[in-house]
């Protein structure tokens, strides 16, 4: 019988029969854990000499096995597994064959391999297989082999329309009885080796993939050295990919961007090959874009980080739009109105400072979570109901409603509420935001004016009707409030001097009033005061007079409004016109700005040298498309398309792109720089304000000669 050796392969001599090697193996199963020399020699009562030539034939016959403690040498039975045990459990095809060619042992899968019969070998010279077995297997080398070394060997089975693939070991094995013979492994590695041939395929498309990626892909060494970059990388950058190992990451990177990519590579491990850092390139063409890079440490064998790779993906339209919504996440924070984001269940999930000075909270976490209908009374609609019959909150279109609530110290409060949806961009409502107005004192107002029915009682202007005799007859609450230095609001039964005594701006014009009343029967100023508190007032007057049926004056109709925070926002938006100017002034590429009524509101510097007609003969006009047209008819003017339908836009400018919001379009212009011609790149994008609304168009047009060329000068070297 054949054994396989749990430890290895032996070499064999023939072990020598006898009674005493069996009396030496039968003493060593009565102590498994072993016995020296001498210790054997005691109990068989037999010469050292003697038992120490023995254990060698049965060492070297793999019988028994010796370990070394310190100075003695204990033996052991060899922990040996019949092969015929191991042939059925197997995956591998096995066959033993004996030094003169017989086959001694197969296992069935050796037989599945090659379409065998296990009966009809077993003992059969291997000489009797068939001829592509025979073709595949080089059975007479390894048997007349003197070499004790394991051999390995893939081999090719090609049989009918079919071939597989093996791997095959070639193992000399002693038996039992000391003859010497041949082991032969088979292992099926046809699966792997069609998947081998897959992954280099795979490789190949990989490598395909990886130049044609939009995304920046580069790999560079320790000190920042790029040894390879894919296409994307190399127009963007505008090298050469032969020049790659001639530039550094570093080049490319601000100060702060260098210092994190530095700080990630130091921080990389085989256990954490992978950081992420987000910084601005510095492109030749010139300009700031973000990136997103995700980068990974590559290692050798032993572990040894030997390179990184990085995949930039441009995330530069991501960066601005973060920065909008952080100053629209500022502005709703900072604004005057109560606002409210709630869940599409109902919960809310943020609150600005008015909305918790309105409710009468200091924290935001004692607000968030809270449902809606915590802020208004049991018997009033639920939100759910006020969302389930309101189908304009799911049409974008808004619903308002009124709501009374009680504040967190218990006074009451009388609340309009303008609820509309939020959606993302495949239509799907994200959740509600809900503007809050307080209108406890307007309620109150109104039932006053109720009571009063009059015709002015629900107006939102400071109201007042004066008497011919010019006594003040009535003044509505609006009216008490703007005039609020007025002593308790005591208008009424009292002259308009003394009322307007309190206002010197007012009174110093009573005469102007009184003529422009007789002579035209109406008079509009704007007044500026101090308030109560001291704070500016500006306040917009208008009267006239009203008359009866025989043309004899009526009364005089006073409206007065309350125009502080307007002129506060427009000369906010009118700072805001001048800092946009100041920026566009700074950008080096041409750069001009419309209002939405096609006026020019910014023509920059670079805007005059590329058309010749300067910014103070432009700004205020509508002449912007003539004068581009006039410098040349092919350079695009992208911001006269954004009132254009999709279809009408496809079709009239076909080589107008649309991205998000904005227009981008590629042109050439063959008439400058001294007839050399010029490729220019062109943008143009809306304006909007914090709520949203358009409120102009920006475009800039890019010189793209250089770029355009340096990417023609590539495609021929390498056509070439």
């Amino acid at each position: 019988m054949a054994y396989v050796y749990v430890t290895k392969v032996r070499t064999g001599i023939m072990v020598e029969e006898g009674e005493f090697l069996n009396r030496i193996r039968g003493l060593l199963k009565i102590y498994p854990r072993g016995l020296t020399i001498s210790e054997i020699s005691q109990r068989l009562k037999c010469n050292r000499n003697s038992v120490a030539k023995y254990l060698e034939i049965l060492q070297i016959s793999g019988t028994v096995e010796m370990q070394q403690m310190g100075a003695a040498k204990v033996f052991y039975i060899s922990q040996r597994v019949p092969i015929s045990s191991l042939l059925g459990f197997t995956k591998e095809g096995i066959m033993v064959l004996s030094s003169d060619g017989r086959i001694i042992q197969i296992n069935e899968r050796f037989c599945r391999m090659f379409d065998l019969d296990a009966g009809s070998v077993s003992g059969m010279s291997y000489e009797t297989l068939s001829e592509e077995i025979l073709q595949a297997f080089s059975f007479r080398t390894y048997i007349s082999s003197d070499s004790e070394s394991e051999h390995t060997a893939v081999l090719t089975f090609c049989k009918y329309d079919w071939c597989r693939y093996f791997k095959v070991k070639y193992i000399k094995t002693v038996f039992d009885d000391g003859r010497s013979g041949l082991t032969v492994i088979v292992e099926d590695v046809t699966l792997e080796t069609e998947m081998e041939e897959r992954l280099r395929m795979s490789e190949a498309r990989y490598r395909g993939i990886v130049e044609d990626q939009t995304e920046l892909i580069c790999r560079y060494n320790k000190d920042g050295i790029i040894t390879f970059a894919n296409g994307a990388f190399c127009r963007l950058f505008q090298m050469n990919p032969t020049e790659l190992i001639t530039h550094s990451i570093f080049e490319y990177l601000m100060p702060d961007a260098a210092f994190q990519l530095r700080d990630g590579m130091n921080s990389c491990s085989p256990f954490s090959p992978v950081f992420e850092v987000e910084f601005e390139l510095i492109p030749p063409a010139g300009g700031l874009r973000w990136y997103h890079w995700v980068n990974r440490a590559l290692s050798d064998e032993n572990g040894a980080l030997i390179e990184f790779q990085g995949v930039g993906r441009d995330i530069n339209d991501r960066k601005h739009t973060e920065l909008e919504l952080l100053i629209k996440s500022h502005a709703m924070d900072s604004s005057i109105v109560p606002i409210g984001l709630v869940s599409l269940e109902g919960c809310m999930t943020y609150v600005n400072r008015a909305f918790l000075d309105l409710w009468g909270y200091n924290d935001i976490n004692d607000v968030i979570g809270l449902p809606f209908e915590h802020f208004s009374k049991r018997n009033e609609p639920s939100f759910s109901e006020i969302i389930g019959n309101n189908p304009g909150i799911r049409k974008k279109e808004g619903h308002t409603t009124d709501i009374t609530g009680m504040k967190r110290d218990g006074s009451p409060i009388h609340a309009t509420v303008t609820i509309s949806g939020v959606y993302d961009q495949t239509n799907e409502p994200i959740c509600l935001i809900a503007y809050f107005y307080d209108v406890t004192h307007w309620v109150r107002m109104l039932r006053e004016l109720e009571i009063k029915d009059t015709a002015i009682a629900y107006s939102y202007e400071g109201m007042a009707i004066i008497s011919p005799e010019d006594v003040i007859m009535y003044a509505n609450p609006s009216f008490k409030r703007i005039f609020s230095r007025v002593p308790d609001g005591s208008f009424e039964n009292r002259s308009i001097e003394w009322g307007m005594s309190f206002y010197p701006q007012i009174i110093g014009s009573l005469p102007d009033i009184r003529a422009a009343l007789n002579e035209k029967g109406n008079y509009t100023r704007v007044f500026t005061d101090i308030d109560e508190k001291g704070a500016c007032l500006v306040m917009q007057l208008h009267l006239s007079r009203v008359f009866d049926k025989n043309g004899s004056v009526l009364c005089t109709l006073i409206s007065v409004l309350d125009i502080t925070n307007q002129k506060a926002i427009e000369e906010s938006l009118a700072l805001m016109v001048d800092q946009l100017e100041g920026t566009v002034e700074q950008i080096g590429d041409p750069t001009f700005i419309i209002s939405r009524d096609r006026m020019v509101v910014a023509w920059n510097e670079a805007m005059e040298i590329l058309t010749g007609i300067r910014k103070r003969d432009v700004i205020g006009s509508l002449r912007y498309s003539e004068i581009i047209r006039n410098v040349s008819p092919s350079l695009p003017v992208l911001v006269d398309l954004f009132d254009l339908s999709p279809k009408d836009l496809i079709q009239q400018y076909p080589h107008v792109s649309r991205v998000g919001n904005s227009f981008y379009a590629e042109a050439f212009i063959a008439d400058f720089q001294d007839g050399k011609g010029t490729y220019v790149w062109a943008k143009a994008s809306p304006i909007v304000d914090t709520s949203g609304k358009v409120i102009g168009y920006i475009q800039n047009i890019k010189d793209m000669t250089n770029w355009k060329r340096a990417v023609e000068s590539v495609s021929n070297r390498i056509l070439s």
